[in-house]
């Protein structure tokens, strides 16, 4: 018989290790939810730590484009919903680079 188990995690984050993998549920606070614990008070992190957790440059999801095509605003939540959507940008960019590499080969 197989018993399923998610397994045990940390209540928060270590500034000290490398970050864990973002979900789209980040706007949202849940049991996956990256909390950091900072002279002994909790916090989210922000949309910009979640940018460079990404390695997106600071900003990155601060403004879209409407359906009217104005320039407008993205509420923190959603900006947490488009990192966790998102893939580490400067690690897809080296996968590439090796790809083209052995593609030369």
């Amino acid at each position: 018989t197989y018993t399923f188990s998610e397994g045990g995690m940390s209540e928060y984050d270590s500034l000290e290790l490398p970050g864990r993998t973002m979900l789209t549920s980040e706007g949202s606070v849940n049991r996956s939810t990256h909390l950091l614990k900072i002279d002994g008070k909790y916090r989210l992190i922000t949309p910009i730590e979640a940018e460079r957790l990404q390695d997106f440059p600071d900003d990155w999801t601060r403004y879209k484009r409407n359906a009217k095509g104005e320039v407008v605003e993205v509420s923190d939540r959603m900006r947490m919903f488009f990192m966790g959507n998102a893939l580490v940008t400067g690690i897809v960019k080296r996968i590439g680079d090796e790809l083209q590499k052995i593609d030369a080969i």
